[in-house]
């Protein structure tokens, strides 16, 4: 079993305290297989807490909404099977997930990239 118990705290501490702008996964394992990228944003739907899963292939995108807790098992089953990286952007600092080929998962946390939140775009259903 990984341990992504620090990323996935930085997650919902971000989220608690207003300061998750998004998250991206990246440097895929097989390029051939298409996804390059999945990008998270939160969005608010119904005034519910919604995770805006969008998963970017060579030709295509697709998106996905899912809960706190389906996002997290997502990501952990992504950055376990289909990526090296993922990079959490808050307001107060970048946080950097890597998993190595053995699957050891390592964090490290650097200046913050966005001193805003991306502004909320409406999205068609």
């Amino acid at each position: 079993m990984s341990d992504f118990s620090e990323f996935f705290e930085a997650i919902q501490q971000s989220v608690k305290n207003d300061e998750f702008v998004k998250l991206t996964l990246s440097k895929p394992i097989r390029k051939k297989e298409g996804l390059l990228n999945v990008y998270v944003r939160l969005l608010w739907v119904d005034d519910i807490e919604t995770y805006e899963l969008k998963y970017r292939y060579a030709e295509e995108e697709k998106y996905e909404k899912l809960s706190l807790t389906d996002t997290l098992s997502t990501l952990e089953k992504l950055l376990l099977e289909t990526f090296r990286a993922g990079t959490l952007f808050t307001l107060s600092y970048d946080l950097l997930v890597m998993v190595s080929k053995k699957k050891q998962v390592s964090c490290r946390d650097t200046a913050p990239s966005f001193t805003n939140k991306l502004p909320e775009i409406p999205r068609k259903q």
